[in-house]
């Protein structure tokens, strides 16, 4: 046996396991804002950003097939009962910052100090968020990280320190690689966001939740968000079957629609 492992040394392989980061985002509830008097009406529940949870998952699986650690870290919006859902996901501690600004290039700063002083293996994000929706956070990070990106990953593949990923860019899949460290931000493809159990949800609440707050000025500021409205005519059209049709026809050809 020693002398096979003497001849073939490739035959030996020892895994070890991965850290990862996982960057998530506390957002409004988008199925519940509605318009009010022409302004949104943002005072609604919040959630985890749904293609986060995704990148969570992966960030739990990643941690279970390599025995390492899934540290999350999430900026802006520090909801504590909404932190203990990733907790209870798998994610065994969370990074919490708080600042005033949330655009983009701020987030991507204070998520870039932060993952600069664990140097973990891999950091993962979602493709988007469901608030701002700029897919810029993950490049952003990479960037400043000076490490490579990956974007839209469907799925992915680790063999030792070298990341093997499909992307989807519609209508083509992409294969791309590359060597750890690096980004990767993935698409709801990916995997199914599990579901905690009663459990798990009861234990994330002895998971450490460090806080930290990170102060600069922001690159851009947001001003106001105005709903687009669609006046509808409210034409009601009366008659028999064939006459209420012809009369529907009509209308959609004056319109352009037909």
């Amino acid at each position: 046996m020693l002398a096979d492992l003497l001849i073939h040394p490739r035959l030996v392989r020892v895994e070890v396991g991965l850290n990862v980061v996982v960057g998530f985002k506390v957002v409004p509830d988008e199925t519940l804002i509605k318009v009010s008097s022409g302004k949104l009406d943002m005072n609604v529940a919040v959630k985890i950003s749904t293609y986060d949870k995704n990148a969570i998952e992966e960030a739990v699986r990643i941690k279970e097939s390599t025995g390492g650690k899934a540290i999350g870290v999430t900026v802006g919006n520090t909801d504590r009962k909404t932190i203990r859902e990733a907790l209870s996901m798998g994610v065994d501690e969370v990074v919490a910052i708080s600042t005033q600004y949330t655009d983009v290039l701020g987030t991507a700063t204070a998520i870039a100090e932060e993952v600069r002083s664990m140097n973990p293996d891999l950091v993962l994000f979602g493709e988007t968020t469901t608030d701002g929706s700029t897919s810029g956070l993950g490049p952003m990070v990479a960037e400043f990280w000076g490490v490579p990106v990956i974007t839209f990953a469907k799925s992915i593949k680790l063999d030792g320190k070298v990341i093997r990923a499909e992307r989807s860019l519609t209508p083509v899949v992409e294969i791309v690689e590359t060597e750890l460290p690096t980004v990767v931000t993935v698409t709801g493809e990916i995997n199914s966001p599990r579901i905690p159990t009663l459990r798990q949800i009861m234990e994330s609440s002895k998971k450490p939740v460090r806080t930290k707050e990170f102060k600069s000025s922001p690159m851009a500021s947001l001003d106001s968000v105005e709903p687009y409205l669609v006046q509808r005519k409210r034409i009601v059209l009366e008659g028999k079957t064939e006459e209420v049709v012809q009369k529907l026809i009509e209308a959609l050809r004056k319109e352009g629609a037909l």
